[in-house]
């Protein structure tokens, strides 16, 4: 039964160095030092065999020498990489996102502020400041739920 590769996955990657080497899966088994079957089966998600660091910079290598461009195992690991990197930080990077937000804001509030206070400042100057300060407490509130529960459990010693 063929199964179907998903792009950027180990499986699709062995493929890959598979169909580049002249030898195929036989000459990937004898690069690796493993059984054909072991090898087939790192790319299988039904499986819980991996293939070793060692096997894949070898695959790789081998891979480059047969004239293939690039490193499809150390590629498919650098984005299974990024992948797990932004799910686990996802709330850091939008919180490093939104703090853009909240620096333009408090600025502009700040410079706003600023002018309005100026001996002399016009009516328009206290307006657009208030304006600024209203925009920069909404970004700073907006902020609130990005960095968690202000009030979290107490933590046992």
């Amino acid at each position: 039964m063929t199964k179907r590769r998903a792009p950027l996955s180990i499986d699709a990657a062995l493929s890959r160095i598979a169909g580049q080497l002249p030898g195929g899966w036989p000459e990937m088994a004898r690069i690796a030092c493993r059984a054909e079957r072991t090898v087939r089966n790192w790319g299988d998600p039904d499986t819980a065999e991996q293939v070793p660091l060692d096997c894949a910079i070898a695959l790789d290598i081998a891979f480059l020498g047969a004239g293939g461009s690039g490193a499809p195992l150390f590629e498919t690991y650098g984005h299974k990489l990024e992948l797990a990197e932004a799910s686990a930080f996802a709330d850091s990077h939008a919180l490093l996102r939104h703090a853009e937000s909240v620096a333009r804001e408090t600025g502009e509030a700040n410079t706003a502020i600023i002018a309005a206070a100026q001996p002399g400042a016009c009516p328009t100057k206290r307006a657009r400041a208030i304006g600024e300060t209203l925009e920069a407490i909404d970004a700073l509130k907006s902020a609130l739920p990005l960095l968690g529960d202000p009030h979290p459990a107490a933590q046992p010693p």
